[in-house]
């Protein structure tokens, strides 16, 4: 629908937008600076931590705190 993310107006007093993808799908709401700051977020394209990228992670650790 879109090419990018974009903030829209929720309402007609401007208190409360929204941030849509690219696709015309709800991400989220909040306030003008919320919604920006969501909109970092997208953009900065943070991926998750890859185990390959850490030598010293364990898999077969249960827990940090012995019981």
């Amino acid at each position: 629908m879109y090419t990018r993310p974009m903030i829209l107006p929720f309402e007609s007093t401007g208190r409360i937008y929204v941030v849509e993808d690219e696709k015309g799908q709800v991400v989220g709401t909040g306030s003008r600076e919320v919604c920006e700051t969501l909109m970092y977020i997208i953009a900065a394209g943070l991926t998750p931590a890859n185990e390959q990228n850490q030598p010293n992670t364990r898999t077969n650790i249960r827990a940090a705190i012995s019981i």
